[in-house]
């Protein structure tokens, strides 16, 4: 197995300990060189949150400390990943998040990044190396790590298995600010995010389109409207 990069060690030394104590299963995770190199940065940390919270790398196995989902659960396709109709994840491998839950996650041959609000995949990275040395070199964008802070000062830590979502959608207008945040579960964010993705790809160009997320206490809700 390769050494570990300068900075993959170095984000490791920043982030939270192990948020599971089960060792890790290879055969768990995609075949191929990234899966090799997802299972040996599990095996050094089975898990992490850093950035205060912002970014969140999931955990494999059953002995989870955190109320987070492990990465088997969260890449089932009935967790969320059904809720973009017409887009198939089926071969991508979730592995971590923004605070907002933006996805970063393995193909056959490359680290991808999700947009969750409009459901397309970029290429991000060619190895999990390479993955931490951008998110390093630039955090604050790449994980949402300034807003992360902000908000966690008026409102306390950030539950584990939440993510700030925009009330307002940043696709279409929404603000990157504290007052535009609210927390959901992790999976209800996704579902929300699918939906708007949804709704977003069958309204023709030029339309006005407006989403708002708002807390109802047992879960969030998207509501639409369009003129």
């Amino acid at each position: 197995m390769t050494q570990m990069s300068a900075d993959l060690a170095k984000l490791l030394g920043a982030a939270s300990r192990d948020l599971a104590d089960d060792s890790v299963d290879r055969a768990a995770l995609p075949p191929g060189p990234l899966g090799d190199q997802l299972a040996r940065t599990l095996g050094e940390r089975n898990g992490f949150f850093a950035f205060e919270s912002a970014l969140l790398l999931r955990p494999l196995g059953s002995s989870l400390r955190t109320a987070a989902l492990g990465l088997t659960t969260w890449n089932a396709a009935d967790t969320w990943k059904t809720t973009y109709h017409g887009r198939s994840f089926g071969d991508v491998t979730f592995f971590a998040e923004d605070l907002f839950g933006g996805q970063f996650g393995i193909t056959s041959d490359a680290i991808v990044s999700l947009n969750p609000e409009v459901g397309e995949l970029e290429h991000f990275a060619g190895s999990i190396d390479e993955w931490a040395t951008r998110i390093l070199d630039d955090y604050d964008v790449l994980t949402g790590y300034p807003l992360a802070h902000e908000w966690q000062r008026l409102h306390g830590p950030l539950a584990p298995g939440t993510r700030l979502v925009p009330r307002q959608p940043f696709t279409v207008g929404g603000e990157f600010e504290v007052a535009n945040l609210v927390a959901v579960a992790e999976v209800k964010a996704m579902r929300i995010y699918g939906g708007i993705a949804t709704t977003l790809a069958g309204v023709p160009d030029g339309s006005e389109v407006t989403f708002r997320i708002e807390n109802s206490g047992a879960g969030s809700d998207a509501h639409r409207g369009e003129g």
